[in-house]
């Protein structure tokens, strides 16, 4: 099969690789009808967060089940699944908790140390995926969304909705959004779903800006003074660096809660414990648990409270795999308006 290898830093490559087969009888393979491009897939790729040469790239993945091991029971040949970006068991301590990006049997797709790629798993670019643990990791797709629509569910849509259920968002809530890329704009949509008043949505991208005034936010850019003492309940970063944190203690109001859902590399956070004590803040961070989220975010959005914006976020859908090494490269350079990129395998 073709899949999309990541071989160091700023290189991609589409290759030949053998085709994914059952190993374990806990197993599942699909046969990928969508993978998505996430903004965490660039870290290996800018070399800020070190990965294993020689794996097959992403974690993003809508299919059809294709084979099954003697264990599994919820999933059979021929349906259609949302593979969730981290493998759980549902069993474990942290998996019945909720934590099922924490289960103690769990690998993220796409992923392996530096060094040791048989350590890791395939990812989610190519014509196949294994996907280990399949009865806790698959979820069987509703009929009625498209192919661009699951792959939000298999991390963006769900991490959001975390992050905004972290900040304790409810009705009348005031709520920042800092980072307009896939997952800030889907938290965007979560917030004005559990009923937020109003949403500040941040980024300095102006085509970004826009796509959150879209869905209903009031956008500003990182510089806008107005921005300091906003006094807002809760804050979600959903862009990643110390000093949107920084930002976000700045917005958010004494005994606000500052949400950190971004994928974390630096040493320390930005704000300073001198800083939260001061102004007694509550500071969460952490792997979004997207099988078990997926439990509320999938009733609500047959509800119709929760919108997924598509059309906000998935700006380049369905490329070919071959044209996944310029992908990389023009989203790594917020090229074209690019906030989200969906492969066609």
């Amino acid at each position: 099969m073709r899949g999309v290898v990541f071989q160091g830093p700023e290189r991609v490559e589409v290759a030949e690789v053998p085709d994914p087969r059952v190993v374990e009888p806990t197993d599942a393979v699909i046969a990928v009808t969508r993978a998505g491009l996430c903004g965490s897939d660039l870290h290996p790729w800018t070399g800020t967060e070190p990965a294993a040469a020689g794996v097959v790239c992403g974690h993003e993945a809508v299919g059809r089940v294709v084979a099954v091991g003697a264990d599994v029971r919820t999933v059979t040949p021929g349906d259609d699944v949302i593979a969730c970006f981290t493998t759980s068991c549902g069993r474990c301590g942290p998996c019945r908790e909720g934590l099922t990006a924490r289960c103690v049997h769990g690998q993220l797709l796409g992923w392996a140390p530096p060094g040791r790629p048989a350590e890791g798993l395939h990812g989610a670019q190519a014509q196949l995926l294994r996907v280990p643990l399949a009865d806790g990791t698959l979820v069987h797709r509703p009929g009625d969304i498209s192919d661009d629509a699951a792959v939000l569910l298999a991390d963006n849509a769900p991490t959001a909705w975390y992050a905004a259920r972290r900040a304790e968002v409810a009705d009348g809530a005031r709520v920042g959004v800092i980072g307009l890329g896939a997952v800030g704009l889907c938290a965007v949509a979560s917030c004005l779903a559990l009923g937020a008043s109003a949403v500040v949505a941040v980024d300095p991208v102006p085509s970004r800006r826009a796509a959150a005034d879209r869905l209903g936010a009031s956008t500003s850019a990182p510089d806008d003074e107005g921005l300091v003492a906003a006094g807002l309940d809760a804050v979600i970063d959903a862009a990643g660096p110390p000093s949107a944190q920084r930002l976000a203690a700045a917005m958010v109001r004494p005994g606000g809660i500052v949400s950190i859902i971004a994928v974390q590399t630096a040493e320390a956070f930005g704000i300073s414990p001198v800083t939260a004590y001061d102004r007694n803040l509550t500071i969460r961070a952490g792997r979004a648990p997207v099988r078990a989220m997926l439990e509320e975010v999938l009733p609500a959005i047959t509800a119709g409270s929760l919108r997924l914006p598509v059309e906000e976020v998935v700006t380049h859908p369905g490329l070919p795999l071959a044209d996944a090494p310029e992908a990389y490269a023009r989203f790594a350079a917020r090229e074209d308006r690019m906030v989200k990129v969906t492969f066609a395998p």
